[in-house]
């Protein structure tokens, strides 16, 4: 489903990451781990089309990543990033401008799922906890159905039992592709793969 063939990135004079490879299964669950400054995010961010590598090859569902086709590719990711400080009042306002088809009781349920009342996706993100927003956040992308699921950090602001009920919600996606980046050891330790950077 993924593929990196000896990519390398650059940014200034840092070399984040050199002819890296590796492959990344339909359905697997796989979770770049590093320290931080290593270039988790960057590849994230590289997967989707945003930053191209200085050289090397990606392939996405057999396609590979270029300024041609990165539309179709975004169109089956979902990206859950580390910054939650979001241009938007609520959890509502923000499912309806990123969902062309707001599946709002699919939403309700895995909130409830990741330990929160289901009306919290109506409460003021002024009005809450960086782990509840968090929370939301992850319940909205995840309700859009996507292949692929990218998250940035995902257990950044959760306490224990948050980042477990999140990794509950994970393991009850079917057919779907996680990905994420974090240097978090019990959410590393969670992931079927470990791509070290």
């Amino acid at each position: 489903m993924i593929r990196s063939e000896k990519i390398s990135l650059s940014i200034g004079n840092l070399n984040l990451f050199k002819e890296l490879s590796f492959t990344i299964e339909r359905g697997g669950n796989v979770c770049f781990a590093g320290p931080s400054g290593r270039g988790k995010s960057s590849l994230l961010k590289m997967l989707q089309g945003y930053i191209l590598p200085d050289t090397g090859r990606l392939e996405i569902n057999g396609m590979e990543l270029n300024t041609g086709n990165i539309k179709g590719i975004r169109s089956i990711m979902a990206y859950i990033p580390q910054n939650i400080n979001l241009p938007v009042t609520d959890g509502s306002e923000l499912l309806k401008l990123i969902s062309d088809n707001p599946q709002k009781e699919e939403v309700s349920h895995i909130i409830e799922n990741l330990g929160m009342p289901a009306g919290m996706l109506s409460h003021r993100f002024d009005e809450m906890s960086g782990g509840q927003k968090q929370r939301i956040v992850i319940a909205i992308c995840l309700s859009l159905g996507r292949e692929i699921i990218l998250l940035d950090e995902p257990t950044a602001s959760l306490d224990n039992g948050s980042i477990r009920k999140l990794m509950s919600v994970i393991n009850s996606l079917n057919n779907k592709t996680v990905v994420s980046a974090s240097h978090n050891a019990e959410w590393i330790q969670f992931a079927g793969k470990i791509i070290e950077l």
